[in-house]
């Protein structure tokens, strides 16, 4: 019979997962996707969350989760021994009384772990604690002692993040309908479930957090919020985006999504060109090296397409990556093979290139890239980017090195 952990760990390995970015998507804890893969289903509280488990992980990774859910009742039951009273002569015993005894006792020591450990199916409280102040109740304190945290809040639960040893503490303050209200130093910001805010918390002028909303309680008692750490300072705005961007922000101290995308929906990577031409099929560059300069503007372009650099002949060039927080990379250059590689936070990749890359990214905002050094974007923030670089002719004669977005 196939074994249920060796199906959901070939699955998630042939879509190229890693246990963490399942269980960053999934909110399920890394200790439990472990767990299912290696059957070691004692490690759950009970069966109905283990169940819960397999078809939320089945779901995720396109398996039948019915399926999966007959092959672990199978499993059980070939693992089952045989009933004493079908191999030995059954005794007169007070049955009866002895089974409930024993059934109240296991529902009130299961009934008392699970409230124990109701929130242990996020990531853990690494620093508790609840009281009353003036009469108003406060909720749960957490320390963020991590770069990153996600776990299901209550209202009055409140988020200590330290800079340079200063604890500055966030309060979820409402929970209620399709809003959260967080309160932070320096003023307070509402987000609706799917939204995420960037935050300055110390008052320098960059960005210290990025909160997320992940999802709602159904009740509005509760909400599922994301604190990552790994954020960038946002680029200076072009005097032409001012505007924009002040209506965009929340509050002073406040840097929304909606700003950075609107930013970067003015000021492109690189200067507008005219539409590109077929992909050349002009025989390689000399040995010689030619010098290549950035694109200077001339006329619109496709949407999302853009010019990085405009030489006189075809040359090898050098793609640089440098990652600010861990990011999946899939990339095939010159038609050869497809290659997929997990970069950790502070790594560094560069790679050769004779004519053409097509390169994929998990999360745009956690590269930043230089195509021969000239500095080139992916996109927006969170967004997952899929882009061809490579040489094209240009219409006013020579040669350029395009990047152009596909599906």
């Amino acid at each position: 019979m196939e074994s249920i952990g060796q199906k959901f760990k070939d699955a998630r390995k042939e879509k190229g997962l890693f246990i963490e970015q399942v269980a960053r998507e999934t909110n399920i804890s890394k200790r439990y996707i472990e767990a299912i893969e290696e059957e070691n289903f004692e490690e759950f509280p009970g069966e109905a969350y283990l169940f819960g488990f397999l078809r939320s992980y089945a779901s995720y990774l396109g398996l039948n989760s019915e399926e999966v859910i007959n092959l672990y009742r199978n499993t059980k039951i070939q693992e089952e021994p045989i009933p004493n009273e079908l191999i030995v002569k059954k005794r007169s015993f007070p049955v009866l009384p002895v089974a409930i005894t024993a059934a109240v006792l296991l529902v009130a020591a299961g009934g008392t772990y699970l409230f124990i450990n109701k929130d242990n199916f996020f990531e853990p409280r690494t620093a508790v604690t609840q009281n009353r102040n003036n009469g108003v109740f406060t909720g749960s304190e957490f320390e963020m002692n991590t770069a990153f945290m996600e776990r299901r809040f209550a209202r009055g639960d409140s988020v200590i993040v330290r800079s340079d040893g200063v604890p500055h503490r966030i309060i979820i303050r409402e929970t209620s309908g399709e809003k959260v209200l967080l309160e932070f130093p320096l003023g307070t910001v509402e987000l609706a479930e799917g939204e995420e805010v960037l935050l300055d918390i110390t008052g320098d002028g960059n960005n210290d957090i990025l909160i997320a909303v992940r999802g709602i309680g159904a009740a509005g008692r509760s909400a599922v919020l994301k604190f990552d750490r790994n954020v960038e300072a946002p680029a200076a705005a072009e005097p032409e985006i001012t505007a924009a961007t002040a209506a965009a922000a929340v509050t002073p101290a406040v840097t929304t999504q909606a700003a950075t995308i609107a930013a970067t929906a003015v000021v492109a990577p690189a200067a507008a060109v005219a539409p590109a031409a077929p992909p050349a099929t002009a025989p390689a560059a000399p040995a010689a090296t030619a010098a290549t300069t950035p694109a200077a503007a001339t006329t619109a372009r496709p949407r999302g397409e853009a010019v990085i650099l405009e030489s006189a002949t075809m040359q090898p060039f050098q793609v640089n990556l440098n990652f600010r927080r861990a990011g999946f990379v899939r990339y095939e250059a010159d038609n050869g093979a497809r290659v997929e590689r997990f970069f950790n936070r502070g790594e560094t990749f560069s790679l050769d290139v004779s004519r053409e890359i097509r390169i994929w990214v998990s999360n745009a905002q956690a590269v930043s890239a230089t195509i021969n050094n000239i500095e080139h974007s992916f996109g927006t923030p969170g967004a997952v980017s899929a882009q061809t670089i490579g040489w094209s002719t240009s219409p006013s004669g020579g040669y350029v090195i395009r990047s152009v977005p596909f599906n």
